[in-house]
């Protein structure tokens, strides 16, 4: 409808209303008012419009398919501490409009999550970690309880202050920070008569009821930037409310038990490496998504000082002009190397955190990965069990530590394992482990300090069967293969790209093995970080097995048996296994019998991976209980009880693998791709009819199919295994191995172009790029 057609029936229903006809000085007057409406109207849209541009450019892009209502809201309906404006403020208002949200999780609910940022502007993605935000009045009363709280625990004689652990200590805080609060008359929170202990526990009560939301969020506000505090105004504004107090108390904790400013990363399983570069620079993160990111952390000059001083401190160790380099190990086990001031580095202080893993990645990690093959893995599994040595060697963050790590769960539970590390990152699940760390000195003169010759010495004492070293990096080494060399089974790792590049720096000095002593070692696995698609991924590159001295021509001979091929992404078996011939031999099985053995195991981890059973206890208690009695978890997987059953099977003694279950839930474990998930259907089918002589002979107590007493691995094959009359293949790919001579390196390492696996015919050169 037209406006002149709307204005005569506007005017008609006037006039049939009132009775008399409206005259054209009162048109045309109504008729001016509606013009200046209108254009009143417009003009407000156009401010509309106008607000919503500058709210949008001051306002943080998000994912549109979160739920933020969701996010924000606890699993027991509570609203989280740290919220949408604590987001708002962490950003700064000029990056506003160049950040859009690529990520965000929790990594210390309710009090601290991450976002990942993609920089439009710079096209980088950046880290941000929010915590609740603290205005100016609160961030000094923060300081000001800091301040009596560091007064009252040092004159404290509570026990629990010195020897307790970390939740005790949180408890000291409250306890104390409640006191303060009530001396000074700053909260008058819930009275203790609601069954609850602890301030903490009564501010949760007290949010539960009355927490901010976004009804009755404040007014304050800060400039166009700023959103509305979330907390609630009371009648006594002289009084804090349980939110405000929950901010500090989170605030106080972090700052004297956790990691002050980087508290949050720390909690953030996804972080590998958390470093500062000097004085006014960002702290870095290296994310195992997002490879390396900028955050929007920063310590100042003096802050920073302070800051690594504590890092020492809390590790034992003292840091300072006369000594500005520290190598330490921090509370959690993380690995930290610290530097103070401006003697050694032109930037001035600086750290490098090595994040340590609560849970540690197992074999099913490592195959999902793709780092290896299922084929590779259950080598692996045969080698270890059966006490062949085997070194990791690789490049920086190639994930050397993390296999050797993950291959620990192949140790049998009946064994003593000893470790040696300078810096503590192994985490092994036998009971039976004797963890040893070096010291340094105390004195200038290096008198009292315990290095790996002393714990290897140590070692041999303590009757071990494994022996597992971090990491070799100079003349330990040397007694290590000297320990091998008694019988002595050991896993370790080194940094070195190629097996030839491993034998040159062993036999040449500083570390100068003998040749002949080299032998000792069996196995070696080199890996590497690469890209596979434009993805930064973690590969083998090879598997080779260390096989004998030829004097003749002064050369270590060497076979590979598994190679990584870059152009497809694929492993490929490379050569014969000699290892496994001696594991045969050993065992006294027949071809078949090995067969079989390698079959069961592959049945297994296909099982796992298939069935989605990838937790470090889940896991650990399948591989140990298989080890202690294969007869039973076989029955358990045949009849589709062993999932159900893994309760019971980590109960074993023997083993420590009760993990927390809250941090295993945060643990990033990758799934199978879609080709490895059909490897594993295929490997399942082919295993029907070995698994098929189990079906139906699982028993209904798990303790009674895993006595104490150690089982014959030994036994006769042919009267005890049902299953050797029948399998014919193993579904490993093993099957089709065959006898290969073996290659032979010189005196720099390189392979002999003898048709079993040089380069000329697809195998791999040692020797090859160094």
């Amino acid at each position: 409808m037209s406006a002149e057609s709307f204005l005569l029936v506007e005017s008609y229903v006037i006039t049939m209303s009132s009775g008399t006809a409206e005259s054209a000085d009162e048109r045309a007057e109504r008729n001016t008012d509606r013009e200046a409406l209108s254009d009143r109207i417009g003009a407000a849209s156009e401010d509309a419009r106008a607000l919503a541009a500058v709210v949008d450019a001051r306002t943080v892009r998000t994912n549109p398919e979160l739920d933020e209502d969701a996010f924000f809201t606890t699993a027991d309906g509570r609203t989280t501490i740290a919220n949408r404006y604590d987001l708002e403020r962490a950003v700064a208002l000029e990056q506003k409009p160049h950040l859009r949200e690529v990520e965000r999780y929790w990594v210390n609910e309710p009090y601290a999550f991450v976002v990942v940022f993609h920089s439009e502007m710079e096209n980088e993605r950046k880290y941000y970690a929010v915590e609740p935000h603290l205005t100016p009045i609160e961030l000094d009363l923060q300081e000001f309880l800091a301040g009596k709280l560091r007064a009252a625990i040092k004159y404290s004689d509570d026990e629990v202050v010195v020897r307790g652990d970390d939740a005790d200590r949180a408890g000291v805080i409250e306890r104390e920070t409640e006191r303060l609060l009530d001396r000074y008359d700053l909260y008058a929170g819930p009275v203790a008569d609601t069954g609850e202990s602890g301030l903490f526990d009564r501010l949760k009560t007290a949010l539960g009821r009355d927490g901010p939301t976004e009804a009755d969020e404040g007014t304050e506000l800060e400039g166009i930037a700023a959103r509305p505090e979330p907390a609630v105004l009371e009648a006594d504004a002289r009084m804090l409310t349980a939110y405000q107090v929950e901010k500090l108390l989170y605030r106080l904790k972090r700052d004297f038990i956790g990691y002050d400013r980087i508290d949050p990363i720390k909690h953030d399983v996804n972080v590998e490496d958390i470093s500062c570069d000097g004085y006014d620079g960002p702290v870095f993160v290296y994310h195992s998504d997002h490879e390396q990111l900028i955050s929007n952390i920063r310590h100042g000059e003096d802050e920073l000082d302070e800051f690594v001083v504590k890092l020492a401190q809390r590790s034992g160790k003292g840091i300072s002009k006369r000594q500005p380099q520290v190598d330490a190990t921090l509370p959690d086990g993380s690995r930290a190397q610290l530097t103070l001031g401006r003697e050694v580095s032109d930037h001035g202080t600086n750290y490098t955190i090595r994040q340590f893993k609560d849970v540690p990645y197992t074999p099913i990690d490592l195959i999902n990965w793709h780092t290896f093959s299922l084929d590779e893995m259950v080598f692996l599994w045969l080698c270890i069990e059966n006490r062949k040595s085997t070194l990791f060697a690789g490049g920086t963050a190639s994930g050397k530590t993390t296999s050797l790590n993950a291959v620990s769960l192949f140790i049998p539970s009946n064994s003593k394992v000893v470790s040696i590390e300078s810096t503590r990152e192994l985490e092994i699940p036998q009971r039976n482990w004797i963890a040893s760390v070096t010291r340094p000195s105390f004195t200038g003169d290096d008198s009292g300090a315990v290095d790996e010759f002393d714990l290897l010495e140590a070692a041999l004492r303590q009757r071990p069967e494994y022996i597992v070293m971090g990491e070799i990096r100079g003349e330990e080494g040397r007694t290590l293969f000297q320990v091998m060399s008694t019988g002595h089974t050991s896993l370790t790792t080194f940094h070195a790209d190629t097996v030839g590049e491993v034998i040159k720096r062993f036999t040449t000095d500083p570390i100068n093995v003998s040749k002949t002593l080299f032998t000792a070692l069996d196995v070696v696995s080199v890996q590497t970080q690469t890209r596979v698609e434009g993805q930064k991924v973690r590969r083998s590159k090879a598997i080779t097995e260390i096989n004998y001295y030829d004097s003749e021509h002064d050369e270590i001979n060497v076979r590979d048996v598994f190679q990584w091929q870059a152009e497809t992404d694929e492993y490929l078996r490379t050569g014969a296994s000699a290892t496994l011939d001696d594991i045969k031999f050993d065992r006294g099985w027949s071809d078949e019998r090995l067969r079989t053995e390698r079959q069961k195991r592959t049945l297994v981890l296909a099982y796992l991976i298939d069935r989605g059973i990838n937790t470090y206890t889940e896991v650990a208690a399948t591989i140990q209980a298989f080890i202690n009695d294969p007869e039973a978890i076989l029955a358990l997987i045949a009849d589709e009880r062993l999932q159900e059953s893994l309760e019971d099977l980590r109960m074993m003694e023997s083993i420590s693998i009760d993990t927390d279950p809250e941090t295993e839930a945060i643990v990033p474990r990758p799934d199978p791709g879609p080709e490895l998930a059909e490897q594993c259907t295929t490997v399942l089918e082919e295993g029907e009819e070995l698994l098929g002589e189990y079906r139906g002979r699982s028993t209904s107590s798990v303790a009674e199919a895993l006595p104490d007493a150690e089982q014959d691995p030994d036994s006769d094959p042919a009267a005890s295994d049902p299953a050797t009359a029948t399998v014919e293949a193993d579904g490993s790919g093993f099957a089709d191995f065959e006898p290969a001579e073996p290659a032979s390196t010189g005196d720099d390492g390189a392979t002999d172009s003898d048709g079993s696996g040089g380069p000329e015919d697809g195998g791999v050169d040692p020797g090859a790029g160094r």
